[in-house]
């Protein structure tokens, strides 16, 4: 079970470059001369073409399967303070891209699924999965039309936000709560010149199932069931070699089935973002971009407060050598919540996330990795702020073509001032298998 993401350096690297499974093979003695890296490229997106994964041809697609197994050590299952249980988790986790391979245009398929098995709290045991299926119609040279539609399973678990689990097994939720996550997105780039506009729409249902209880009893959450809906709009102007300032706005509306349903609080709000920022391209080696602005959300209900306040946010990417590459991030989110706080409820809490990271080419089949997370979660209507530090190490060592080994470790600690603190460690090791 999550408390947050995993640290693990092939998570990590798929995140951020979407080529995971791309590094070198064969050990040897010491580092080999590196590639000259080509404009924008990092490290971890270099091609490799003598040992990279090379998929199956089917038609004019590529189908590239993975199957990575192994174990996770995690020290507090339960994300508590005091009365720590650890255990040992199975993983298993298969994936498949399939990828077109067309001179115009663009159709892939991504599916991947992590199964959990704990093995002293078996009720903990998870079975997540997510399908991905998107598109890039090119329109024009130069404007193209993307679309996007999703499906995934994921829980809540020990230390979530709105689900703390109860390891006495005498009150409060004994399992995961199970939710899906459905939807689609379609946006459309245009470019003018040194102009460049996006215009994107979104739409999202989360659905939950209900969360059991102690005793066999179960609690309905189907009051948390909702649309999210949301429509962008970012318009871009070169101003300069490898610069170019934008604006950006977007409007977002939620709407519950019923949050009402079991003597709840209307959920329903809208609101807006607004911001204007620069994004840079220092001769391929520094990438990134940075912008500040406004936000504010409304809720239907007058006994939750409306938000307001600083938007913010930025990624880096920095080649500091041709093996060696630094990544940073900066975010915030307002996002649901139904933590409470005697007779008051939250309308919802601001998450604001600052993230680094080191990737380096030890040798040809080494990668080295380490990641920085600091997070806040400032809860809106009620007196409660935690602060979330996350570090992590990892490596990964390619045996050959198609066999790889992974693993790291992750600390990570909790400080609220109303709910509980923790402390977790986490230790993995994974062996991964693709053609």
């Amino acid at each position: 079970m999550k408390k947050t993401a995993p640290l693990s350096i092939r998570a990590l690297a798929a995140a951020t470059t979407g080529v995971a499974g791309a590094l070198a093979a064969g050990l040897v003695a010491a580092p080999v001369a590196a590639q000259d890296l080509l404009r924008g490229e990092t490290v971890l997106e270099r091609p490799r073409p003598e040992v990279e994964q090379l998929g199956m041809r089917a038609g004019s697609f590529l189908v590239m399967p993975r199957l990575e197994a192994g174990a996770t050590y995690d020290s507090n299952v339960f994300a508590t303070e005091r009365n720590t249980r650890d255990d040992i988790i199975a993983v298993i986790r298969p994936e498949l891209d399939v990828r077109s391979n067309w001179n115009r245009h663009a159709l892939n398929l991504s599916a991947y699924g992590e199964l959990g098995r704990y093995r002293d709290h078996s009720r903990l045991n998870y079975d997540d999965y997510r399908l991905v299926l998107d598109g890039r119609a090119d329109v024009w040279r130069e404007n193209t039309l993307e679309g996007r539609l999703f499906h995934r399973r994921s829980h809540e678990g020990a230390g979530d936000v709105d689900t703390q689990l109860d390891p006495t097994l005498t009150v409060g939720v004994v399992e995961p709560v199970v939710y899906r996550v459905s939807g689609g997105e379609l946006a459309y780039t245009q470019h003018f010149n040194r102009v460049r506009a996006r215009l994107s729409g979104l739409a999202s249902y989360y659905d939950y199932d209900d969360a059991k209880l102690a005793g066999g009893r179960t609690s309905p959450e189907d009051d948390r069931n909702r649309w999210s809906y949301g429509t962008a709009l970012r318009v871009g102007y070169s101003f300069s070699e490898g610069y170019e300032g934008f604006v950006q706005g977007a409007y977002t509306w939620t709407r519950y089935d019923d949050s009402t349903k079991y003597g709840g609080i209307d959920r329903d709000s809208k609101g807006y973002d607004i911001g204007a920022g620069v994004a840079a391209d220092l001769t391929g080696l520094i990438t990134g971009e940075a912008f500040v602005g406004y936000l504010r959300r409304e809720f239907d209900s007058a006994a939750l407060g409306d938000v307001d306040g600083l938007a913010f946010g930025g990624r880096l990417n920095w080649a500091v050598t041709e093996l060696t590459a630094v990544t940073g991030t900066v975010s915030r989110h307002v996002r649901e919540t139904r933590a409470a706080q005697g007779a008051r409820s939250a309308s919802s809490y601001t998450r604001t996330v600052y993230a680094l990271g080191v990737d380096h080419e030890l040798l040809r089949t080494v990668m080295l990795n380490g990641r920085l997370q600091y997070r806040t979660d400032d809860f809106n209507g009620i007196d409660r702020f935690d602060e979330v530090y996350t570090a992590g190490v990892g490596a990964t060592y390619q045996v050959n073509r198609y066999l790889y080994v992974t693993g790291g470790y992750t600390f990570e600690t909790r400080e609220s001032d109303t709910a509980a603190g923790y402390d977790d460690n986490l230790f993995f090791l994974r062996l991964g298998a693709q053609l």
